[in-house]
Order: structure tokens, then sequence, then C-alpha cells
């Protein structure tokens, strides 16, 4: 017997969405312990200005990752709404 189901991919990208930003907190712990001046605030543009430390350097990483692919999913998010779905694969 088979169906023809239809299984939603949200949950895994969901699960590998969370471990990147995780990945990109670590990474940018490590960076910040690793940095070489500390005193010096950084200036993101010309608009932020932040010390370079582990814990303010992993939240910015995981900040900036999460608002680049919660942007990327809701793109593709709206591309399937006008994705018509014909039966042909090209």
């Amino acid at each position: 017997m088979t169906s023809d189901s239809t299984i939603s991919s949200r949950p895994i990208f969901a699960g590998v969405s969370v471990v990147v930003v995780l990945v990109a907190g670590g990474i940018g712990a490590i960076v910040g312990a690793s940095g070489q001046k500390r005193e010096v605030a950084m200036n993101l543009l010309g608009v932020v200005s932040f010390q370079m430390s582990p814990v303010v350097m992993a939240a910015f990483g995981m900040v900036l990752t999460a608002s680049v692919l919660a942007l990327l999913f809701g793109l593709v998010s709206v591309a399937s709404r006008y994705d018509d779905e014909t039966g042909e694969r090209a």
C-alpha cells in the first residue's frame, strides 16, 4: 500500500538552524576570548559600538546568524507560496 503523503521539512530546518546559531555563538565566544584589544570598542558601520568580550561576541554572532537565517527561511516561505504544482519534474 502506497500513499502520497507530504512530510514537512520545517522541523528539520528548525533543528539545523538552532545548531548553526549555537555554533555561531561558540565561534563568537572563541573570537571574543582570543581578541587582542579588549578595551577598544568596535564600531559596526559607524552605528553600533560594543566591547570585544566573549559574551558580547557570542551574542553578536548568534543574533546576526539568526537574523540571516530568518530572512532566508522567510524568503523561501514566500517563494514556496508562488510555486505552482504541475506534477512534473524539470
